[in-house]
């Protein structure tokens, strides 16, 4: 039975020197048309003023709760555990502090859930990029462990899995790809991730950013396909090789 006192859902949200964006961000959390959730805003040792701003929005609503990351565990990995670890929702989602949801994405998704009876979920997301016309980055109707394997198709900030099916997952405390990886962990728990078509985030890629270097971030899915994932090494190469080709004719 749900209980009255706890939140339906736990938004995760690590934050690190994103003073121009976390207002923002929150703000987009707390004009969602379904509003039984709670906030947890972590920051990993910002040096600029988002933890004043969130420790300023956090007064004056109580369901977003202020974290500082112990100083010994920081990464965006390990920001989002540490949120998790304090999460008390069943349904657990994840949004960047330079990111935004759409006013009905909780509400939409969580009934797209309730509808197709799954476990894991997530939607298309509009791609906002400095000076560029916004995108779409379509979600698939059905993921499985093997088809994702081609390539990351599960953008984190629409990502929502629940917790009575699945159990708290932690992402693993890797510098990059650590989504990635706890989506192929939650497919070894569920056999599909449900796609919802509809765009209901925005995704700001900022140069700079963990994913804005294309060889770099190939190197990490190879390894972290390699020592996450569980692929021997010949295997993890070629799985990147499919995801570099898909990324190249697809985009």
């Amino acid at each position: 039975m749900r209980s009255p006192e706890l939140p339906w859902v736990s938004v995760l949200m690590p934050c690190q020197n994103a003073g121009p964006t976390v207002a923002a961000a929150i703000q987009s959390v707390q004009n969602q048309t379904f509003q039984d959730w709670e906030l947890l805003v972590a920051d990993d040792s910002s040096s600029d003023d988002s933890a004043a701003i969130i420790r300023e929005i956090a007064a004056q609503d109580r369901r977003v709760i202020p974290l500082e990351s112990p100083a010994n565990k920081t990464g965006a990995a390990a920001t989002r555990n540490h949120a998790l670890f304090h999460a008390k929702g069943r349904f657990i989602a994840f949004l960047d502090a330079d990111d935004l949801w759409l006013p009905s994405k909780l509400e939409r998704q969580l009934d797209f859930m309730q509808t197709h009876g799954t476990a894991f979920s997530h939607t298309s997301y509009y791609v906002r990029r400095t000076g560029q016309a916004d995108y779409i980055r379509a979600a698939p109707e059905v993921s499985t462990r093997k088809t994702l394997l081609w390539g990351n198709r599960i953008g984190c900030l629409t990502a929502v899995y629940d917790t009575k099916q699945l159990g708290k997952q932690p992402m693993p405390d890797i510098p990059k790809r650590h989504d990635y990886a706890l989506w192929l962990h939650l497919l070894k728990l569920t056999p599909t991730a449900a796609g919802l078509a509809e765009p209901l985030a925005i995704h700001h890629r900022q140069k700079g950013s963990l994913s804005s270097n294309p060889w770099s971030s190939t190197r990490a899915t190879c390894h972290m396909l390699h020592t996450q994932a569980g692929l021997s090494r010949p295997a993890a190469i070629q799985a990147t090789l499919r995801h570099v080709a898909r990324r190249v004719l697809h985009g």
